[in-house]
Order: structure tokens, then sequence, then C-alpha cells
């Protein structure tokens, strides 16, 4: 009777296991090559209508592809390519990829579908810290500038001369293969966006902004650990893990912890263990 059930056992394993192989392991490189090919398809057989409006292309209209630019990003060392409109470039600050936002935008599927919306700036979800959002946000953004701020009769408000334009995404910088909601696993998205206003941030209050907490200049804030505690620089009030504020490491009082290098080892006191 063991025996019997030893060998249901065996099988019911050798079975599992053959499925377990039959299923492909994600390859985000393979990946990012299907999301650019799809990306540049939907980019060559659509255009922008009058209204700012994409739409496919049935009478010889412009493709956006002739329209858009071109930018080549490496993320968790795989690289990809995001493509976007520069309607207007906008006349105030451009963001870092770790600063905060406030931005109007409508997202979309290569399907024309539309995923989501915020429609004005008095809402409660109309600032954005770019740290906490998809990839693809991190980097698009910074290529537009904030608006002039405008105060209407009624006592909302808006921006004018804002940097307005669409960011292509591909899945790996976007929702991955995993998808969000109604955006199935693997797809390429796209916004459409206005950016009103940029906070520099220092989301830590640590006296260095989040733009300079980002040691390895990768434009990816969450990776910078100085002291290995799995609390990133921008977020961590003791960068090197030494007991001490960073903002406490300020040697000669200007405000600035990065310039104190007390031991002259080219370590500013607040990344460095050895200095308190």
């Amino acid at each position: 009777m063991k025996l019997k059930y030893i060998i249901i056992l065996v099988i019911a394993i050798s079975i599992f296991s053959c499925k377990e192989d039959e299923v492909e392991k994600h390859d985000p490189v393979a990946q990012s090559a299907i999301d650019d090919e799809e990306i540049v398809e939907f980019l060559q057989t659509h255009y922008l209508n009058s209204d700012n409006e994409i739409e496919l292309i049935t009478d010889g209209e412009t493709p956006l592809y002739t329209e858009v630019e071109t930018d080549n990003i490496t993320f968790d060392d795989v690289g990809y390519k995001m493509y976007r409109y520069m309607g207007d470039e906008g006349v105030g600050i451009s963001p870092s990829s770790s600063d905060s936002i406030q931005s109007l935008y409508k997202g979309y599927t290569l399907s024309l579908i539309k995923f989501d919306e915020n429609l004005t700036y008095t809402t409660s979800r109309s600032w954005f810290h770019l740290p906490n959002l998809i990839v693809g946000w991190r980097f698009g953004f910074p290529h537009y500038r904030s608006g002039e701020k405008v105060t209407y009769p009624d006592e909302s408000f808006g921006y004018e001369n804002a940097g307005q334009g669409i960011i292509f995404i591909p899945s790996g910088l976007a929702y991955g293969e995993t998808g969000s909601f109604t955006i199935p696993p693997n797809s390429p998205i796209y916004f459409t966006i206005e950016l009103g206003a940029v906070v520099i941030a220092d989301a830590d209050n640590d006296w260095v902004i989040n733009s300079d907490e980002d040691l390895d200049k990768d434009q990816i804030v969450n990776n910078d650990d100085t002291d290995g505690d799995n609390v990133p620089n921008y977020l961590d009030i003791d960068d090197d893990g030494d007991g001490v504020l960073t903002k406490e490491e300020d040697a000669n009082g200007d405000g600035d912890p990065r310039n104190d290098d007390t031991d002259g080892d080219g370590v500013p006191d607040y990344l460095d263990k050895d200095t308190k």
C-alpha cells in the first residue's frame, strides 16, 4: 500500500516538474525588442490630429514616427527605447527624475484604450513624486519644463505655457510582465502629458536634494544606499549609518553637507562612516 502512494507521488512530482519546464521564463531583453517593434509600428500608422489626439492614418496624414524623438535608456542592465513628442517644451524649470511634479495626463494602450486620466490640477492626484512612479515617467518628464500658474475667477487654477507632449513607454519601463488593472502584461503604453509645476524634492529633509542622492548618476535614486540598510539615501536621514544625522554633518555650517570632508579622504562626511 505504501509503495503505491510513493509511486503516485513520484509521478505527480514528475508531471509538475515537466509543466514548470514548459513555462517560458520572462526575457526582458527579448521583450524590449518586441515592444519597440510594436511602438514603431504604432507611430508609423498613426498621426496627431488637430485636437492633439492620436488616430489611425486613413488618408495620407503625417505619421507620428516622423515627429518624435528617441531616447535610449538602460535600466536594470536592459536597453530600452522611449519615444516622445514635444508639443511645447514649457517655460519654467525641468524636473530631475527624482523630483515632485504637478501634471495633467491621460494614459492609453496602443489599442487607443484610455486606462487613466486626471482632468484638473486641483484634484488630490495631481501631485506626483517621480521616484514612486513607473520608470518611464522618471525618464520622460525631465525633457519638459513647467508652466506659469494662473488662478481663475472660480479660484481653480491651471498653467499657461506649460510643457506638453506625449511619451511612449515600453512595458519594461511601465507595468512589465504583470500588467496593471486594464493594462495587459507586456504592454507598451503612452501618456499625453502637461507639466504644470515642479518642486525640487528633498524627501528626507536632510539638506541633500533627491537628485544629489543619485550617486551613480543613473537617474534612479532608489538604488543608492551607502550604508546598506535597505533604505535608499534619498529617504535615509543618516546616509552613512554612523549614528549622526546627515544634516548634522555640515561641519562648515553652510547648509550643504556635500562639501564637508573633515579627514580629507575625498568622501564627504555624510557618506563617510569614519567621520562623525
